[in-house]
């Protein structure tokens, strides 16, 4: 019986909480259908809205009419129990539900985004256009990429901006450039950046190699690079990585809270390492513990009331003994 009452407070601990709506992923739609595993929800502008009541207008947030993990990102799934949400796929390996192999979070958790986004295309974070093009940025307010200032879309690809003023390519080329008859500047060819006054173009530096600035590091290696006495380094935070390309690249530390799908996604640079993958999430390992909750730091353990208790029974013990003999 006792082992009864342990599983079932140990597994209720663990629900999630239908009121926690950073924790739930928004559900997009088609039409009303799509939305029926949420309360008085209807499809509107491709995305689920809910009301207080059937019949009520005063919108609230969503709440699944069942109370399971796969409303989460991280949330338990079977085969029997997939995940339901919009590219989310269950890791049967680990039976949690996952953003797609092509997908991300949202920044708020809650929804599943494309994690490459090209020129022009919608976005919400920055990574998504860096993912296709370095230089690319999502743009605030328009929610797009675009070219970061300085660089100029030609192509399909951000391109560096000299300045120097052309009409053809006869003045560029000599800098490792070409001419852009739109805004009558020179900008610099494929895997090349202008140096810091703009007025002539360098080749990207791979890892380890020689460098003037930072930015020919951050062309090969991404922005989490920096040219450190005249060689291209991983900046703090950062650590080596082989990407999908079978480049070598400079990733940024992942953070505690930090999504995941396996522990190779919680890497660090640290040593010796702090965080281990747990539902979805970058926790602090066994032995760790967070502060601030942002850091992971070795646990610092203490007596409890027993310990002492026997403790201060066995220095007793021993007086007694040390006085007897």
């Amino acid at each position: 019986m006792l082992r009864l009452m342990v599983i079932l407070l140990f597994g209720c601990s663990w629900l999630p909480n239908a009121a926690l709506a950073n924790d739930l992923l928004e559900l997009g739609c088609h039409n009303d259908t799509d939305c029926q595993q949420y309360e008085h929800a209807k499809c509107h502008n491709s995305h689920c809205q809910c009301t207080a009541s059937a019949e009520g207008n005063e919108q609230v947030t969503c709440k699944p009419k069942e109370l399971k993990y796969s409303n989460i990102i991280g949330g338990a799934c079977t085969k029997e129990h997939t995940c339901t949400q919009p590219y989310t796929v269950c890791e049967h390996s680990t039976e949690q539900c996952y953003c797609g192999e092509h997908y991300m979070p949202s920044d708020d958790k809650r929804r599943c985004i494309p994690r490459a986004v090209a020129l022009d295309d919608a976005c919400e974070l920055t990574m998504q256009c860096q993912a296709k093009d370095r230089a690319a940025v999502c743009h605030p307010s328009q929610k797009s990429c675009m070219c970061k200032e300085h660089f100029d879309k030609h192509e399909q690809r951000c391109v560096a901006l000299l300045d120097v003023s052309c009409r053809n390519d006869t003045v560029c080329s000599a800098l490792d450039a070409i001419c852009l008859p739109k805004l009558e500047k020179c900008a610099c060819i494929a895997g090349h950046v202008h140096n810091l006054n703009m007025t002539m173009c360098l080749p990207g530096v791979a890892y380890g190699d020689n460098c003037t600035t930072n930015a020919q590091c951050k062309l090969t290696l991404g922005n989490g690079a920096a040219c450190t006495n005249n060689t291209c380094l991983c900046s703090a935070k950062h650590y080596t990585k082989i990407s999908s390309e079978n480049d070598t690249i400079c990733a940024a530390d992942v953070a505690y809270g930090g999504y995941c799908r396996r522990q190779e996604d919680c890497e660090e640079s640290a040593e010796p390492l702090q965080l281990q993958c747990k539902w979805g999430e970058c926790m602090c390992r066994d032995n760790y513990q967070v502060v601030d909750n942002a850091h992971c730091v070795p646990e610092v353990k203490t007596a409890t009331a027993s310990q002492l208790f026997s403790q201060y029974h066995l220095l007793a013990l021993l007086q007694i003994f040390w006085l007897i003999y």
